[in-house]
């Protein structure tokens, strides 16, 4: 892995500095996919695209915005920005309140909140905690989820997948079986067998996915 630069930017609202890294270069060793289309992988990070400021607690789109500066670690001059808050990804009521704020302007600015807040959820049975909190934190997850599924752009073989991960999640095995028999591709037939089988098990929750034909382990990306 090869981090590539910093990029700095002065919160909107209140200016308070934040920086994002970025990659030049990285790999999938040790990453770990799931069925609801999120890897994990130590040596591929992902970076934020909506964050919040901690000094004004505003929520904003740093892809929007233009950085006010750049720096590598190893040549940084500005103390300021060694010091500056690290653009975070948000907490599930965060994204919840995003949408609430209207922060999501298009189409696609909604998939990635609404996509965001699914996989806050099963981030927590990723980590071995319970799915929801309570009767009426399920509830707004259903509600999140149902209007997620209209989003996923089903000319895209990844999105098809989540697409019908959903119907699994919701315990509508027979629309994800016939969404996942329709998907043509080659590489994602061991995707594929696994969630087909699941559902014939009425399995409805997240899995991690591991293909057995191939050594490194293909990733649905």
């Amino acid at each position: 892995m090869i981090p590539g630069p910093v990029f700095v930017y002065s919160c909107p609202t209140c200016g308070n500095v934040i920086t994002r890294g970025s990659l030049m270069s990285g790999n999938n060793f040790g990453s770990k996919i799931f069925s609801d289309g999120k890897s994990i992988s130590p040596m591929l990070p992902e970076f934020p695209k909506l964050t919040k400021c901690k000094k004004c607690n505003s929520l904003f789109w740093l892809s929007n915005l233009k950085p006010i500066g750049t720096f590598y670690w190893s040549e940084i001059k500005n103390i300021e920005w060694v010091f500056a808050d690290k653009a975070q990804f948000l907490e599930i009521d965060d994204y919840f309140n995003a949408i609430d704020k209207g922060i999501a302007k298009n189409k696609k600015e909604e998939l990635y909140i609404r996509q965001q807040i699914w996989w806050g959820y099963n981030d927590n049975l990723r980590s071995g905690k319970k799915l929801f909190k309570d009767e009426s934190d399920e509830q707004r997850w259903a509600e999140n989820i149902s209007k997620l599924k209209p989003l996923f752009d089903q000319s895209d073989s990844n999105q098809r997948i989540m697409l019908a991960e959903i119907n699994r999640n919701l315990g509508d095995f027979e629309t994800c079986i016939g969404i996942i028999e329709s998907i043509d591709d080659e590489e994602l037939n061991w995707v594929k067998e696994i969630i087909i089988d699941e559902c014939k098990k009425k399995n409805k929750w997240l899995i991690e996915l591991k293909d057995k034909t191939s050594p490194r382990g293909n990733l649905l990306k």
